[in-house]
């Protein structure tokens, strides 16, 4: 199968990403329910970052003291 050379990667990957979405939307029951699960697990990945960059500063601080 030969392909255009004018397609970028991104017209490419378009179906593939589309089908995917509709995959993921298919185990919500609306999409506010699908918008609110991001952006509490964007919030949760934060939090967890923050602790550990505290607890490596914290241990760096103490092994420097």
């Amino acid at each position: 199968m030969v392909f255009p050379l004018f397609k970028s990667m991104t017209e490419l990957l378009l179906p593939v990403k589309q089908a995917e979405k509709r995959r993921v939307e298919k185990g919500f029951a609306n999409q506010d329910a699908m918008h609110r699960y991001i952006k509490l697990t964007e919030q949760m990945n934060k939090s967890i970052k923050r602790k550990n960059a505290k607890r490596i500063f914290d241990q760096s601080f103490k092994e420097s003291a």
